[in-house]
């Protein structure tokens, strides 16, 4: 062998050695590292949040919603109503003495009305929102299958707007209800509803925040907010999370807007269901009244009177109420209650809410330029009053 030949070899000796070395080396440390990735995963997932969060994040698969709409769809129904209602019509005076005497009385009127609700009892129970049956003197409830019921009304509460139905049927599909105790900003959420007729439509995004309230946005309330499409229609639907659980019945969303939907609590609902089914109605304390509507005082209003300052709150007087029975007037500027001062609305609003039904309060009122004192025994709050404000709330669409 020649000299050339003596030098590869060694070369490829030296080479061969190198890799059995680095392949050695490799499979000792490896296995070690792999086991301390696994140790610092393992302490990270034993914290609570991050575990609630990869929890929410395993939910979120490419079949995710399709699996959530599966589980619930089936329990979802389609309501229809035709309502009777009271209305007079709009004709111009001048137009009217061309008209029979009599013709603009109050005149009664049909109105169609659709929405949804999902079952919550296979013997037919469903839960639905209470502006979705109010009124109906004819219910129809349609199945997913396209089977349909009569319907008939087993109870309502106006104040948290949810309704029980009852449809004469056996071994139904049932909702799951979930917790909404545990809910969090940015998890996803499934609507299922008839938005405008279009049965069994899907819509999904997330819930945007929680502890709303539709009639003041600046103080907390207990409805969830989602950005999941909701039209007229899918009031009374369920809200689902991606489990396929329900964690809220689709209310309201505010006209004009993108993405501003509004749903109640289902851990709320299943209280006031029980007590529908059990007893037609929920009974709670009645709720002190005065009965008037509050105003701020802005810089206008405070000149046009000639206020030295802001502070209190003009009041107009409903209709037999408390506030009319004392004396008080439209116009009236409650200055102080029970002594206490006034300073904008809300003052008013904390100060009876303290009091008992039966109670009498005093009022400092400010009238023409002098200060008057007026006594008012507070009654209870009538329920005809919680549901004509549900209905004429103009911002909101249900």
């Amino acid at each position: 062998m020649n000299q050339s030949a003596k030098k590869y070899l060694a070369y490829l000796g030296i080479a061969l050695f190198s890799s059995l070395l680095t392949a050695a080396i490799f499979l000792g440390i490896a296995p070690k590292m792999l086991r301390g990735n696994n140790i610092i995963d393992q302490n990270l997932a034993s914290q609570p949040q991050i575990k609630k969060v990869a929890y929410l994040n395993e939910q979120m698969g490419s079949n995710s919603i399709i699996s959530a709409r599966e589980k619930a769809a089936p329990s979802v129904v389609y309501i229809d109503t035709v309502a009777v209602v009271t209305a007079t019509p709009e004709i111009p005076e001048e137009f009217r003495d061309f008209f029979p005497p009599g013709i603009f009385g109050n005149q009664q009127q049909q109105v169609r009305g659709a929405g949804s609700g999902f079952i919550i009892r296979p013997d037919g129970y469903i839960l639905t929102n209470e502006h979705v049956v109010k009124n109906a003197q004819n219910l129809k409830v349609t199945l997913q299958g396209g089977k349909k019921f009569n319907g008939r009304v087993i109870g309502t509460d106006p104040q948290t707007d949810l309704a029980i139905v009852k449809i004469d049927a056996k071994n139904l599909p049932t909702a799951d209800l979930g917790d909404s105790d545990g809910l969090v900003p940015g998890q996803w959420v499934v609507a299922i509803g008839n938005p405008y007729g279009f049965h069994d439509t899907v819509t999904a995004g997330i819930i945007s925040a929680l502890g709303r309230s539709i009639d003041d946005p600046n103080n907390r309330g207990y409805l969830i907010q989602t950005d999941a499409a909701i039209n007229p229609g899918n009031s009374g639907g369920p809200l689902v999370d991606l489990s396929g659980k329900v964690i809220g019945i689709n209310e309201a969303i505010i006209a004009n807007a993108q993405g501003l939907g509004f749903a109640i609590p289902v851990n709320l609902a299943k209280k006031i269901s029980k007590d529908l089914i059990d007893k037609g109605k929920v009974q709670r304390p009645a709720t002190p009244w005065l009965g008037v509507a509050l105003t701020e005082i802005s810089d206008r209003i405070a000149n046009y009177y000639g206020l030295a300052n802001q502070e209190g709150a003009i009041i107009q007087v409903y209709p037999d109420s408390p506030a009319l029975k004392a004396g008080l007037q439209d116009g009236d500027i409650i200055k102080e209650v029970n002594h206490g001062k006034i300073k904008e609305p809300q003052d008013v609003i904390k100060a009876v809410s303290k009091a008992k039904v039966g109670q009498e309060i005093e009022l400092l009122i400010y009238r023409e330029g002098t200060l008057k004192v007026f006594k008012v025994k507070l009654e209870a709050r009538p329920q005809q009053l919680d549901k004509n404000n549900r209905q004429n709330d103009q911002p909101f669409n249900r």
